[in-house]
């Protein structure tokens, strides 16, 4: 399982992003290369990581990896119940 990404690896990256080449905002040799390793620490999207290390929605993706983490801990322990029913609205005949 991927490790769940918190503030002090989006700290991590950033600063690691900062000693690197200016290449503007192009996804290009090294920062490439720091964007995939991010994404497979952290499972995250492409866009996911490219956001962290421009700094950009970084709470709002940790929030996601969080909501996710815990569904997929629960429907692990509990089995995907998806179709049991639940948030249905029932009608009266």
């Amino acid at each position: 399982m991927a490790e769940l990404l918190t503030k002090q690896i989006a700290d991590e990256y950033q600063k690691r992003l900062a000693v690197l080449p200016d290449y503007g905002n192009q996804d290009i040799r090294e920062r490439r290369e720091l964007r995939i390793e991010l994404q497979v620490r952290c499972g995250l999207t492409e866009l996911q990581a490219l956001n962290v290390l421009n700094g950009h929605h970084v709470t709002d993706i940790i929030s996601i990896c969080e909501r996710k983490r815990f569904e997929d801990e629960f429907n692990e322990k509990y089995g995907n119940q998806d179709n049991q029913g639940l948030g249905k609205v029932r009608r009266r005949a």
